[in-house]
């Protein structure tokens, strides 16, 4: 009969609490020393790295003629061997100059080896052949972030949420990359090349996503983003005072919005920022308990501060708590009708509350003459020409020698076809600036419009002088000049420059119309 077999107790154990995985790690390298080696060996192996390199080719589609070559390029750069990539990837440069992918991957192992300036331009260019790769958009905003250009960097990411309002392919390529593709390791340990790097490069990201969604109303996906933010860096106070304000106006969780600014404040208050410290604070309580007596004046600053960084929804937020405190605040209403414009102009509709805006500027100071201006622009973009005239006519009482208001009258009765009365309103704006480009051009227009074609080609000679490559100019020049004039030397230059200008904007339906032009011309 056979003797039972005694089982021998485990040198280890696995428990059941938090420090289970790591405590197990440890134990599993004291029994077998050489496995880290074996790991590390395995990850380095062709096929690891090869699977972590191909997503790549899916992610960014493109004809390759060698597929395999660009593959060794994207594995390079997951073993973090910054220079054989670089090899490749230039390589791959001069045999396929139209590979948006090559361009992308260039910008992002010159991003790794810290050469940031240059990682943007090679973005830029990848982004003039693909504008729709919207993985570049999210990379070029990390890289103007570590140049110090915040206003481009949240530039960038608005452009992405522009292109894609989808979070999950925002944060695919955010983790995918950085887990995978080498630009947080140093080559020569295989550890992370500077402590925390990833986790301040990642969070930053994160936190910009989640503005860039908040100025397109997305804001449940602006939150998910802000707590991405805060679950790689859990001390993040920026991220926590976002979560907050947005729970104020947009989630309405009272509960939530109370926890969020107050660690925020908490966080603050630590980093010896007493200023943000007290906005969190005034944010998480009535308008009545805050006693500060430069609370408006403070908030101004923080909405024109969000304003140059091109974060419109974000800057109004602060305009309305200035207006909140000092409820007849000129600057801030004015500015927050700015603000609702440059929505506008991303998509939103939001021209009826810049219009509320500038309206009460001119309530509050009706000799405001930037606020009129701003008005009868506003009401020019709704079409309302009228209005325009309305609101201009009086302005030119207040500054009867501001140019734009003669321009934006002269545009409004061009529309209202007071073709004359335009002409005179662009004739005058253009004694008062001779050198505004928009004014220059719309008097050729409007010369055009009455048959003065002398007039007209001097109008449009003159906005070549101030802008020698305008398109337009060129392409109306070379009109006149053969269709008017009979002259074809001047007529075929002018139209054949157009035509090259018109190219590089990759406005094809002008350069066909120029063609046509051409057809005719001797040579």
């Amino acid at each position: 009969m056979k003797k039972p077999r005694t089982v021998r107790k485990s040198s280890f154990s696995i428990t059941s609490g938090d420090d289970a995985l790591s405590t197990l790690g440890e134990e599993l390298l004291k029994k077998y020393p050489d496995m880290l080696e074996k790991v590390e060996r395995f990850h380095r192996s062709d096929k690891a790295v090869r699977r972590k390199a191909e997503p790549v080719l899916e992610l960014f589609p493109y004809d390759w003629r060698d597929p395999e070559y660009f593959l060794d390029g994207v594995m390079h750069c997951v073993r973090g061997n910054y220079l054989g990539a670089l090899g490749v990837f230039s390589d791959l440069m001069e045999k396929e100059p139209e590979a948006y992918p090559v361009y992308h991957m260039l910008g992002y192992v010159c991003g790794s080896m810290g050469k940031h300036k240059l990682e943007a331009d090679y973005y830029r260019k990848a982004l003039k052949l693909k504008p729709d790769s919207v993985q570049v958009y999210y990379d070029l905003a990390i890289s103007c972030w570590l140049m110090g250009k915040d206003q481009r960097a949240y530039a960038a990411m608005k452009d992405s949420v522009q292109r894609v309002q989808d979070f999950n392919v925002a944060d695919h390529w955010l983790t995918y990359a950085s887990d995978n593709l080498g630009r947080y390791i140093d080559p020569d340990t295989l550890a992370e090349k500077e402590e925390g790097e990833k986790v301040r490069c990642l969070a930053q990201a994160y936190y910009m996503l989640g503005h860039a969604f908040i100025e397109y109303g997305l804001n449940a996906e602006a939150r998910t983003a802000f707590k991405n933010a805060l679950r790689i860096q859990p001390k993040f106070a920026d991220a926590y005072f976002e979560l907050g304000a947005l729970h104020i106006k947009k989630l309405r969780n009272k509960e939530r919005r109370k926890k969020y600014l107050k660690e925020a404040e908490h966080l603050y208050a630590q980093k010896g920022d007493l200023l943000r410290a007290s906005m969190a604070q005034q944010l998480n309580q009535s308008r009545e308990e805050a006693p500060e007596e430069d609370s408006a004046e403070e908030w101004m600053k923080e909405g024109l501060r969000l304003q140059t960084l091109g974060l419109y929804q974000r800057a109004i937020d602060a305009y309305k708590m200035a207006i909140a405190f000092e409820p007849n605040f000129l600057d801030a209403y004015y500015n927050m009708g700015v603000a609702y414009g440059s929505l506008e102009e991303q998509g939103m509709d939001t021209l009826v509350s810049a219009i509320g805006a500038f309206k009460q500027s001119i309530r509050l100071k009706p000799d405001f003459i930037h606020a009129h201006i701003a008005l009868a622009a506003a009401y020019l973009r709704r079409g309302e020409y009228r209005d325009v005239i309305y609101v201009l006519e009086k302005a030119r009482e207040v500054d009867p020698d501001n140019y734009n208001v003669y321009y934006y009258l002269g545009t409004a009765y061009r529309f209202e076809d007071q073709l004359e009365t335009a002409l005179d309103m662009f004739e005058r704006a253009a004694r008062l600036a001779p050198d505004s480009l928009q004014v220059r051009f719309s008097l050729g227009l409007a010369c055009m419009d009455c048959g003065n074609h002398d007039a007209a080609r001097d109008a449009f000679v003159e906005v070549l002088r101030i802008k020698p490559d305008f398109p337009d100019a060129h392409y109306l020049l070379g009109y006149l000049y053969r269709e008017v004039f009979h002259l074809e030397e001047p007529a075929v230059a002018h139209l054949k420059k157009a035509e090259k200008l018109y190219l590089k904007l990759k406005d094809h339906d002008r350069v066909a119309k120029i063609r046509q032009l051409l057809v005719a011309a001797p040579e």
